[in-house]
């Protein structure tokens, strides 16, 4: 007995030097100073941005890395728990990660559950998805990115989707934007088979999707999928203008392979499409694919039918049976099933039917369609990819010229689109802006002309498949009312589009309220007209009047060329003619500088 006493004191004695010494050695390499640490405390500096306590084994990791190092090396050299749950299988990317640097080895565990993952992961390329803004949303206005760890299988539907995101029930617009914007809402990573999260966007959002194939190697793959483990249920305060969705997939990637340097290529916010493009700058990306969304589809389809077509599917689709097609081509018939089985698909999915007419009219058009034999696939044009558009934030400088002053404009806004700016990359009809600004500088005098705390639109156009309705909204200052003073206005108006991405045309109805220097309350009305003439030019003419309660009625007339030579810059000139307390034209031209 007295012996093996000895030898128990003996090995727990080797163990304790053993500690010491991986202690010492990471002390000597400054292992807790080195990219790759921080990288896996997802720390910037000095402190981690997890929140959660589970994830750090020190008492005051989150703050003090060299510490959590210490701790970390501790219970991989001392635990003798090697089971589910333990520290040896909660942390097999600072394992691999410690036992190369130190050239030792932790030995051997029995993580069942992170070797389960690993099989039905099947780990052996990673895909940047990009999701495109939802139609009339604008909390997706600026796109969603997430990753898919692509296994051996062709399908890549069955891969499995790495996503991270708030944690919110708020059903009320306001909570949700301030509590996104202030932290006020828990983030989480999860994962799901893709073809779920394809269910999500491009099929119930009706959102295009692209697809990024990175060039990662499998050894960097490995990397990723042993950090995302070591993630799972930890929670992190989520704020939507920096630590979101997208940010949180470049920790990711930065871990998967550390010479690549993502976050560096922002600074105060980071918005979705720039994350793609960062991938590109970065050199991430193989090849690219795009995924229809099924209203991009079934939009196909209503192109290609005739007036006779659409009358007909439109029947098919309220499950009507008895139709006479004997008049069209055998193809104008296979569409015609095609597009009554998207729009039976869709109309459930939007819980317009019900499950067993959903089966019962779905079957019906789908086994008629069988029997016409193949065809040729609806052909849909390849829209442009989110890296093509024109850079979030602007700097304009323009020279105005009205009537009573000429005023040199300088303006800038950090983010985001507006409906003057090229759509290239964009959704066509989209607009939100943050902060847009500007000033006037004129006979030696600097006046505020605009100061936009939040600008949102969504000119959706009817079609005869989809009704969506058209809408904006505008809270700030600007210099629109009266003699040419600022004043405070709230805006927000509904009404209807017409047209297609190219062309399309609007009328909206909107009460607009205003305070300061000159306080009144009115109801406008504005029609609309924009172009996309390609190659980055485009133009906006808009034609409105608000009939005020105090004041006089304000009509205005505004026409908006713009041309971009790259996503970079784009040359802008501006008619506008406004007729109130007194009529005045102004011209404005000049440059808009992306970056």
């Amino acid at each position: 007995m007295p012996v093996l006493f000895l030898l128990c004191v003996l090995s727990l004695a080797v163990y304790a030097t053993s500690t010491d010494e991986l202690t010492a050695q990471a002390h000597i390499q400054k292992l807790s100073e080195s990219r790759y640490w921080h990288l896996l405390m997802h720390a910037p500096k000095e402190e981690s941005e997890i929140d959660d306590d589970r994830f750090f084994l020190a008492s005051e990791g989150k703050t003090n890395l060299s510490a959590e190092l210490d701790a970390t090396i501790r219970y991989f050299s001392e635990d003798n728990n090697r089971s589910d749950g333990s520290v040896f299988c909660r942390f097999p990317a600072r394992r691999a990660w410690l036992e190369k640097e130190l050239n030792t080895s932790f030995g051997t565990g029995e993580c069942h559950e992170y070797e389960a993952l690993l099989e039905k992961l099947d780990p052996q390329k990673v895909t940047l998805v990009f999701p495109s803004a939802h139609i009339n949303s604008p909390a997706s206005m600026f796109g969603h990115t997430f990753l898919r760890i692509d296994s051996s299988m062709e399908s890549k539907l069955m891969s499995y989707a790495i996503n991270y995101a708030a944690q919110t029930e708020d059903q009320n617009g306001f909570l949700f934007a301030y509590k996104g914007i202030t932290g006020g809402y828990y983030g989480f990573y999860s994962m799901l088979p893709y073809y779920e999260k394809l269910k999500e966007y491009r099929d119930s959002e009706s959102r295009d999707v692209w697809e990024y194939d990175l060039n990662l190697t499998h050894d960097e793959v490995m990397a990723m999928v042993r950090h995302i483990w070591e993630l799972q249920h930890m929670n992190s305060w989520y704020y939507f203008f920096d630590e979101n969705c997208s940010y949180n997939m470049l920790w990711l990637t930065e871990v998967a392979r550390p010479s690549v340097h993502l976050r560096d290529h922002f600074f105060y916010y980071v918005i979705p499409p720039e994350t793609v493009r960062a991938f590109e700058e970065e050199s991430l990306v193989a090849q690219k694919h795009f995924r229809p969304s099924k209203r991009t589809k079934i939009l196909a389809y209503e192109e290609r039918l005739s007036s006779v077509g659409i009358r007909i599917t439109q029947s098919l689709r309220n499950g009507e049976t008895d139709i006479d097609m004997s008049g069209l081509t055998e193809q104008e018939r296979r569409y015609i099933l095609e597009a009554a089985a998207e729009l039976v698909e869709y109309d459930f999915i939007e819980g317009k039917i019900g499950k067993e007419q959903y089966t019962k009219r779905y079957h019906r058009l789908l086994s008629a369609r069988a029997v016409l034999g193949e065809g040729v696939d609806i052909p849909i044009r390849l829209k442009a990819n989110p890296d093509s558009a024109h850079r979030s934030a602007r700097v304009s400088v323009q020279q105005g010229w009205y009537d009573h002053r000429s005023p040199l404009l300088i303006g800038w806004r950090p983010a985001y689109h507006d409906l003057d700016e090229d759509d290239t990359g964009h959704l066509a009809g989209a607009q939100i802006e943050f902060f847009d600004a500007s000033v006037g500088i004129d006979r030696h005098k600097i006046h505020i002309e605009n100061l936009t705390i939040l600008s949102l639109a969504s000119l959706a156009p009817v079609s005869h498949f989809f009704k969506p309705f058209s809408w904006r909204m505008k809270t700030g200052w600007d210099r629109e009312y009266g003699n040419d003073t600022l004043s405070f206005v709230a805006r927000v108006g509904a009404g209807v589009s017409i047209g297609n991405e190219r062309i399309f045309g609007y009328l909206l109805s909107e009460p607009e309220v205003r305070a300061g220097f000159t306080s009144d309350a009115g109801l406008g009305v504005s029609g609309g007209l924009v172009v996309n003439w390609g190659n980055r030019f485009k133009t906006h003419l808009e034609a409105g009047d608000i009939f005020y309660i105090d004041g006089k009625d304000r009509s205005r007339l505004t026409m908006t060329n713009q041309w971009g030579w790259n996503s970079r810059g784009a040359l802008s000139l501006r008619y506008e003619s406004v007729k109130q307390v007194y009529g005045e034209d102004r011209f404005t031209v000049g440059i808009n500088l992306y970056f």
